[in-house]
């Protein structure tokens, strides 16, 4: 499986450059904040989750899913969204599950974006 391939699989960066009229510089930077708030923004998901804290959960996910989005990320995205509609209905009995999903797909599209930023700062 080659790169490009991995990358299309986690997100589709053809409709994500396209949302930012192919402004290379604006992708970069889009990626940048991600690849620094994104860690963070679980990190307070799970935190509120292991707190019971359904309101901080919705609050924390719904951040991570507005960030989600611009990265044209169905899976992320649906995971973040299972995660929120979730916590803002005060259920958290499947929290730790979603959570674990939203976990492992938001690191696959963090390293799916980490190297376009790279060559994108080298080029």
């Amino acid at each position: 499986m080659s790169d490009g391939h991995y990358q299309e699989s986690v997100f589709n960066l053809d409709e994500t450059l396209a949302r930012v009229d192919d402004d290379r510089e604006t992708l970069l930077m889009m990626i940048e904040l991600f690849l620094e708030h994104g860690p963070k923004d679980l990190a307070q998901t799970q935190a509120a989750l292991t707190a019971g804290d359904a309101g901080g959960v919705a609050r924390a996910s719904h951040r991570l899913k507005g960030a989600i989005l611009q990265f044209c990320a169905p899976a992320a995205l649906q995971a973040c969204k299972d995660l929120e509609e979730s916590a803002k209905a005060g259920n958290l009995t499947h929290g730790m599950n979603l959570y674990a999903k939203l976990e492992q797909e938001v690191r696959r599209l963090l390293a799916g974006l980490r190297p376009i930023l790279d060559q994108g700062m080298a080029a």
